[in-house]
């Protein structure tokens, strides 16, 4: 069994500790840098996603047996390497193996296409894969590993570099199929055909398998070690219904901190009392994750031409043929950049793959904070490091660390909308009947393009992990007034900007990112359709109510409805909210089956609102002070604010202005364990009239041990 001390409570979940459930991540990321050219081995790399585990699964044992291996080092696996099954040391567990072979008799087909006008004209092609996973010979004491298909990409060789085309799967036939336009067409046939090793095209196949793997850092106290200390979970504890904690609660508690300590016992002593009653190894905690792994097999696809064209493997529209009909080009643009109307160049970059057919790069210009799919809360995680090996009693506290995960803001509805309108501007190739399906959207991780972070000191410091199209930034700072600054930034709503500079190729693009609480990420509307009934069921899934504008329909054959008239004096959905709508009611004409819905929504998220609601969560370290500016005179109309901490002299501007008067500022500073603190803060208050003369200014002092409210009087 797991050990709990790796995961939280959510809900009725275990959920890892201080990770994010994002939306899977495309397997070829991982390897978009990759060396190819070495067939004989494949690596087993952990995905940065960990799924959520129902607590109820732990507690219940399953009725059919899983096999999950015990994965140790992070060396390279090879194909016959064995591991030890987690839950059954005595059970030994192997990879099934893979075989890949060209599909029916057909490895390569293409055709010679005319263009719009039918004066020039290119080419169309595919290669057909069959694979095959195979179980090796097992004792009784061995066992297969599970694997699931995920994804395949074809690797094509052109001199001193690598073009990649990403395959589509059917997993029911065992089928792959890689789709070619012009100048991949050339390049594929030439790397079928080669007999130069450094030019023969492969495939990459990528499954992925859970399993256990050992997960070593150094011991951290934080105020959530309370759950540790209580292991005796009872049943009725893990499977009561719970509720969504409200909005305020996002921010009433910001920092993970050391309750306030007794005494003067020090720190290594506390440490040892920890480790102690909690079973904690002396110098390095050891605990097992169960992850999601990827294994990348990489196969050689080379089929030189034969003689007998009756035997080909190779086929156009006038049958097989085993001549060379290309003359290779390789100067040629991977990505074309493409005007759709509609789409400015200030919101969305779009590239036309010259390679894929129906594929295209989608840059979005602003990347916002994401949501944890599991519980639809920003992706924010700040952890307040009490402890460190070798701080002594007067300077306890070392360290802030942050991580927070980014992506496009780009809903569904969007990337279902700018289908239609590839499709009106005529850039979908082949038939159109099936577009809504052909139509594959790439972001910058999954071509592997460099990105860079500049505009903002602070994050451009951050390790930067790309994960699927998500970044997730993680970054620690021993600058306690520099992290008080972030947490003020984030618990008041304040947008904080960076520049994100992406890189590949021919391509050279600039994405703003902007870090805010009340500007996240998620598909917070859940759908169930019921074509028997004819209803949809949503579901609102976020903490914050949802305002629904637009709905789009989907039905078979790809005919689609907008309506955006329903929805003008429709209902906030409130938070866990669930209502039915029906079909006619939003297409009175509507006729098939209907096969996706999509929502233009607005995520009504207001948390600065709920300061006024939060009690003081002081601690000897991590102090909050509210500002509330009472009601002023009608002259007034802006009033800043500048505050500086006498114990540190971290210094603090704030500024509002007369519409943001009634709202409270949650202020946030960090103190170091001194043993004479000083719990002043001196301020200077600045009133504006409406033309930005000063008309007022206001020198005091304030004792934030005896009060956590600095009242801003009239002037």
């Amino acid at each position: 069994m797991p050990d709990l001390n790796t995961f939280k409570l959510s809900g009725t979940k275990l959920v890892p500790v201080n990770r994010f459930n994002l939306e899977p991540a495309k397997p070829s990321t991982a390897f978009a840098t990759a060396t190819l050219l070495n067939n004989a081995e494949f690596k087993v790399i952990e995905h940065p996603i960990i799924h959520s585990i129902d607590i109820k699964s732990i507690l219940v044992l399953p009725l059919i047996e899983n096999y999950c291996p015990l994965i140790e080092g992070d060396k390279v696996i090879t194909e016959n390497d064995s591991f030890k099954d987690y839950f059954k040391n005595e059970i030994t567990l192997f990879f099934p193996q893979v075989e890949v072979e060209p599909n029916n008799g057909t490895l390569f087909y293409y055709e010679e296409v005319p263009g719009k006008s039918a004066d020039e004209g290119g080419f169309m092609g595919r290669v057909t894969l069959k694979y095959s996973i195979k179980n090796r010979p097992l004792q009784a004491n061995e066992k297969s590993i599970d694997l699931n298909f995920r994804q395949a990409v074809l690797n094509l060789k052109v001199k001193n570099d690598i073009v990649r085309v990403n395959g589509t799967v059917n997993t029911a036939t065992q089928e792959i199929q890689f789709d070619l336009i012009d100048e991949a067409v050339k390049i594929a046939f030439s790397n079928l055909v080669s007999k130069i090793s450094d030019l023969m095209c492969d495939v990459d196949l990528f499954f992925d398998f859970k399993g256990y793997s050992k997960v070593k850092r150094n011991f951290l106290f934080a105020k959530d070690i309370a759950v540790l200390r209580n292991p005796i979970i009872t049943k009725n504890d893990v499977t009561a219904k719970t509720t969504l904690q409200p909005k305020a609660t996002l921010i009433s508690s910001p920092l993970m901190v050391k309750t306030t300590r007794t005494g003067t016992v020090a720190p290594k002593m506390v440490i040892s009392g920890i480790r102690r009653d909690n079973d904690i190894q002396a110098e390095v905690q050891e605990e097992y994750v169960k992850s999601t792994f990827l294994l990348k097999i990489n196969k050689t696809v080379n089929y030189p031409r034969v003689p007998n064209a009756q035997t080909s493997l190779y086929w156009n529209n006038e049958g097989p043929f085993f001549n060379n009909p290309f003359n290779l080009n390789e100067d040629f643009s991977e990505f074309k950049q493409i005007f759709v109307s509609g789409y400015n160049f200030s919101q969305l970059s779009i590239y036309k793959s010259m390679v894929q057919p129906n594929t295209f790069l989608l840059i979005s210009k602003i990347y916002s904070l994401s949501k944890d799919l599991d519980n639809m809360r920003p992706c924010v995680t700040t952890i307040f490091h009490a402890y460190e090996e070798g701080t002594d009693t007067s300077e306890e506290i070392s360290k802030i660390s942050f991580q927070f995960a980014v992506r496009p803001n780009l809903s569904n509805y969007d990337l279902a909308k700018l289908k239609i309108a590839l499709l009106q501007n005529n850039f979908i190739d082949g038939d159109a009947a099936d577009y809504f399906d052909k139509v594959q959207f790439l972001f910058p991780n999954d071509v592997g393009a460099e990105f860079e972070v500049n505009g903002n000191y602070f994050l451009q410091q951050a390790l930067i992990t790309a994960d699927g199209k998500h970044y997730i930034f993680d970054l620690s700072t021993e600058n306690l007034s520099e992290a008080s600054i972030l947490i003020n930034a984030l618990n008041n709503t304040i947008s904080q900007y960076a520049n994100i500079n992406f890189k590949y190729k021919e391509i050279k693009d600039t994405s703003v990112i902007e870090l805010n609480l009340e500007e996240t990420i998620g598909e917070i509307v859940e759908s169930l359709i019921d074509n028997p009934t004819k209803k949809i069921q949503i579901n609102n899934q976020s903490i914050s109510n949802c305002k629904l504008n637009s709905i789009l329909l989907l039905y078979n054959q790809n005919a689609t409805y907008l309506n955006s008239v329903f929805f003008k004096n429709y209902p906030q959905l409130i938070s866990n909210d669930t209502k039915f709508l029906d079909f006619t009611a939003l297409n009175p004409s509507s006729s098939g089956e209907l096969k996706n819905v999509f929502f233009d929504f607005e995520n009504i998220e207001n948390i600065s609102s709920e300061f006024s609601q939060i009690v003081s969560q002081s601690t000897s370290y991590n102090r909050y002070v509210q500002v509330q500016i009472k009601s002023q005179t009608a002259a007034t109309t802006r009033i800043t604010v500048e505050l500086t901490v006498q114990e540190t002299g971290s210094k603090f501007a704030i500024e509002r202005l007369k519409s943001e008067f009634s709202t409270p500022i949650l202020f946030n500073f960090i103190m170091k364990n001194t043993l004479n603190n000083t719990t002043l803060i001196s301020y200077k208050v600045n009133y504006f009239d409406k033309n930005d003369n000063l008309t007022g200014s206001k020198n005091d002092v304030f004792d934030f041990s005896k009060t956590s409210i600095l009242t801003i009087n009239k002037k």
